[in-house]
This record gives C-alpha cells, structure tokens and sequence, in this order.
C-alpha cells in the first residue's frame, strides 16, 4: 500500500470538503487506488499544523469542527506560524491549494523545487502576468482541473483534444453559477437588487457580491482556459463587462447593497429588450488565439446557452475535428462537494504516477 501526504493550504469550505472525503471514504481510496492518503499538514492565515508522520484523525476532526464552527486552526493546541510551512515539504508529497490567495505562489514553487506535486483550486496563480504563471501551465506535476467548472471534466477533456493532436480555435460558454442564477432570476422577472441579494444570502456570492458581478472570476477561468489551449494570453486581452457600473466600485459593500435598486430598472430593460426578440440573458466568455471577451449576451432562448437553468455551467470546445458542431461539456459549476472531489481526482492521479 502506498502512502501518499497530503499537505493542506487553505481550510475554507472546499478545503473541509476535501478533508472530510479522504477521511470518510479512507477504505474505499485504499482499496480502489491502492493509496493511503495521509494529510501531514494544515494551514490558513492563523498557523500550521504539522505531523511529519501523519496528522491523528482525532486532530484532523477537531480542525475539520473548528472551522465549520467559524474559527480558525489557531484555536487548536499544537499551532504553528505559518512561516513553518516550508518543514512540511517532502518530495512525493502533495501540496494542495484551496485558497483564494494572491500570496501562495512562493510556496507553491518550493513546493514544485522540492519534488512535491502541487493541485490548485486557486485561480490567482495561474491567472497572473504570463512570464510569473508560465511556469505552473508547463509543471508535469502541477494539476488545476477544479479551477474552471469545479468537478466537470473541463480541463481534462481540452488537454485530450490537444494531446490527440487537435486543434482548438475557440472556446465559449457560461463558466459562472453565481452568474448563471443571477441571469436566471432576472429572466424570471425578479429585479436586480433582489436577485442579487437572494445570492448574497444562499451563499452563491462572495461576501461583497461585486467579487462575482465584476466579471473578474470568470475572466480569471477564461484566462486558464486559453492558456491551456496554447494562447498565452494575458488578462489585458479580455473585455469584461461588470455587472454594475464604476460609480459603485469604491463604495463599501453595505452601500453597494443599498444602491442596487437603483440598476434594477436598466436591467429590466435588458431582459425585455432580449425577451421581445426570442433571447434571454447569459454571462458568456468567449476566447480564441487573440483575445476574448466576457460578459452579457442576449441568447436565442432555445439556444444550448438559452436553455441553461441555475448555476449550470457550459463550455464548448470548437476545433478542427469538432467544427461544425463544437465538443460540449455541462453540468454542475459550482459546490464544495463537487469541487472538492475534482481537487482529489488530481491528488490520485499525481499520488499513483509519481
């Protein structure tokens, strides 16, 4: 039986979702993959935790409780400074990401300098200036799949396309559930204001909503998908429209709340104006070689994109082979379930061949 460690950053929702599918389905890995996941270390902002042989399952639950209780690991005995993170690295160990952190990219690379392999559900470092993300497209040992459409097979199935010679000439689609249930209340008639604050309270958007309206998070998966179609594009490339007006981008969140109603109007114009010519509202990205754009597009309503419900994702490959009709892939976007059991699809793949 092989023992593979398992190092954590980040312990938010996917981060608990992913510690508790090794620990609830440990048999299962064990006889399927013939692995043993061992988690040797946790961290977020507060500190680390450390067990070079091996956290005890009674520490992993009791962090897996505090967190989910709204606490950080620093109210564990047993913490570390974070600084320490470094003494976790060990060659065949994996280094998971599950932040949403500018500031992990340092420790993502003495990672990949020390032989560990490195799984990212975090955008930021692969979304960056081209010359400083180059390196992490390029890693053998380095696996992304969750960062565009959580547990679908997206990234996956583009690097089948190009490992089996094809070529891709542009990539389209929904990549947002936050967005897709905004564009689907508003469809239904529910004002601006109130879709967005139906959102903000199931937990579909950041807590400062603007994180998902500005477009930013979609641009951030458009990016990475383009960079790993060959076009080494950089975020200056893209056109993204937000989904609110620069007037409310520097005000706190608790003004941007009280001032949605006053776009509820232009929205509902949209939406009709859409309506009255068979089309509905999607927040679509589309890229290609030299370029792209993301934003909102008035859709034929029985379109693939029109016929969209929720937070569903979409995203189609058009290439050589697949031109008349493009290679699509949708589903499920978004969830820490989903997310978390793509993040450990890559753990088992990089712990069973390397």
């Amino acid at each position: 039986m092989k023992k593979a460690y398992v190092i954590f950053l980040g312990l938010g929702n996917v981060g608990r979702s992913l510690l508790r599918q090794i620990l609830d389905t440990y048999e299962v890995l064990a006889s399927r993959t013939g692995l043993r996941l061992v988690p040797i270390a946790l961290a977020d902002v507060s500190g680390l935790l450390l067990n070079p042989d091996g956290l005890p399952e009674e520490t992993l639950r009791a962090a897996l409780q505090a967190t989910t209780d709204g606490n950080l690991l620093d109210a564990l005995p047993g913490i570390r400074p974070l600084s320490e993170v470094g003494n976790a690295l060990r060659a065949g160990a994996v280094l998971v990401d599950v932040t949403a952190s500018p500031k992990t990219a340092p420790t993502l690379r003495a990672a990949l300098d020390t032989g560990c392999s490195v799984v990212l559900a975090n955008k930021i470092p692969l979304s960056g200036p081209w010359a400083e993300a180059r390196e992490f497209f390029e890693h053998p040992h380095l696996r992304y799949e969750v960062t565009v459409g959580a547990g679908l097979p997206v990234i996956a199935t583009l690097r089948y396309l190009l490992d089996t010679g094809d070529r891709v000439t542009a990539i389209e689609g929904c990549l947002s559930g936050t967005l897709g249930y905004l564009c689907a209340e508003l469809e239904r008639g529910v004002p601006y204001s109130v879709a967005v604050s139906q959102a903000r309270s199931l937990g579909y958007t950041e807590p400062d909503p603007r994180e998902d309206l500005s477009g930013r998070d979609v641009a951030r998966k458009a990016l990475i998908l383009a960079r790993t179609a060959g076009w080494p594009l950089e975020m200056a490339d893209l056109t993204v429209e937000p989904l609110y007006p620069e007037s409310l981008a520097g005000v706190s969140t608790e003004e941007f709340m009280a001032a949605t109603p006053t776009l509820d109007e232009e929205y509902a114009s949209r939406v009709a104006e859409a309506q009255a010519g068979g089309r509905t509202l999607r927040y679509v990205a589309r890229v290609g070689p030299d370029g792209g754009e993301v934003g909102l597009v008035a859709v034929p309503q029985d379109s693939p994109l029109g016929a969209l419900r929720g937070p569903a994702n979409y995203i189609a490959f058009h290439t050589a082979r697949y031109a008349e009709i493009p290679l699509v892939i949708s589903g499920p976007g978004a969830g820490p379930e989903v997310t978390a059991a793509g993040v450990l699809g890559d753990v088992i793949n990089l712990s069973a061949t390397t």
